[in-house]
């Protein structure tokens, strides 16, 4: 059994209990500097609970280390737990910043350990099959894709839990780097190397750093283009949805997270029923890649490319024009 500890229970709460459904898994700590919290996470799912991140470090019985903290502290738990010779699984983004990533990246590289991020839309099964779809061909040569949401979040949401979100410490940007960071991380998947960004921001209807409204187009390596569209200013949250279509065929993914598809193009959706989604999430994943030596679908450096992909995003709406990327 591959022993997790999970470090940080507001979204690690569901996450905590995920890993006790995963086959392979054992949940051995939870930790939360809020006392109470770990303690009743911990009594509630039959583990042990900490309110300090040292002690999932000396536990021998602890393999990985999931980082679920604030997005703008990822690195700075990750690095500690690959020195201490856990595997390291952090919640999406995986950082604040690309420097913050390629410290997190070399501590991993030093120690000898996994390092992994928990895009939950890559292990969905419809989105699988697009990749897959679009790396073998089936859509022909890609034109265009389109991630779009519309949700809401209210100001007690960013005022909630110490107001880290919002702000560009913690949260490393607003609509786009929170909740978008997941279609953006699709869109990466799915599209290639993007070369060109121009971007747009604007603070509509929250009392924030950053920004509740995102827009963005960015060229791409292949030729192929898209469109990014990002806000919490709607009235509910409607909306989560990626589109790519090429010269063969198209693809509307009307939910990212659950997977309604309608597939266009002769052949394709039949060709798309075939790809088979082994991994249901990052925590079977990593298990797999620990007990078996699979490749993790989305390790350190494949995470990094959302966090550059949102500095050059963030860089352009700053400068008013476009701004090439430099994938050194």
């Amino acid at each position: 059994m591959v022993g997790f500890a999970v470090v940080g229970l507001g979204m690690g709460r569901s996450r905590a209990k995920q890993i006790t459904q995963t086959p392979g898994a054992q949940l051995r700590l939870v930790v939360d500097i809020k006392t109470s919290l770990a303690q009743e996470v911990g009594e509630e799912l039959g583990c042990d609970w900490a309110s300090d991140v040292n002690v999932a470090l000396e536990r021998a019985d602890v393999d990985v280390v999931m980082v679920m903290v604030p997005s703008g502290l990822h690195a700075e738990v990750g690095v500690l737990a690959a020195r201490a010779g856990k595997h390291v699984l952090t919640t999406k983004p995986m950082d604040v910043s690309v420097a913050a990533c390629d410290r997190l990246i070399a501590a991993a590289d030093a120690a000898g350990v996994l390092l992994g991020v928990d895009y939950q839309s890559r292990y969905v099964d419809s989105n699988l099959a697009v990749a897959e779809g679009l790396r073998r061909g089936w859509f022909g040569r890609p034109i265009l894709a389109e991630v779009r949401f519309k949700w809401y979040r209210s100001q007690q949401y960013f005022a909630h839990n110490g107001g880290w979100r919002g702000t560009w410490a913690m949260d490393g940007g607003g609509s786009l780097a929170n909740q978008g960071s997941h279609l953006l991380d699709l869109l990466l998947w799915f599209m290639g190397e993007p070369v060109r960004v121009y971007a747009e921001t604007a603070i509509a209807s929250h009392d924030i750093e950053t920004e509740d409204v995102g827009l963005a187009v960015i060229d791409f390596a292949n030729g192929a283009k898209a469109v990014v569209v990002g806000t919490t200013t709607f009235p509910t949250s409607v909306y989560f949805s990626a589109e790519v279509h090429g010269t063969q065929g198209g693809a509307l993914i009307d939910s990212a997270l659950d997977g309604s598809m309608r597939v266009f193009g002769e052949g394709v959706e039949d060709r798309l029923h075939t790809v088979n989604n082994s991994v249901p999430s990052a925590m079977a994943d990593m298990v797999n890649a620990i007990e078996q030596g699979t490749p993790l679908r989305i390790d350190g450096r494949e995470g990094r490319r959302t966090v550059a992909l949102l500095e050059a995003i963030y860089a352009s709406a700053r400068a008013g024009h476009p701004i090439n990327l430099n994938h050194a």
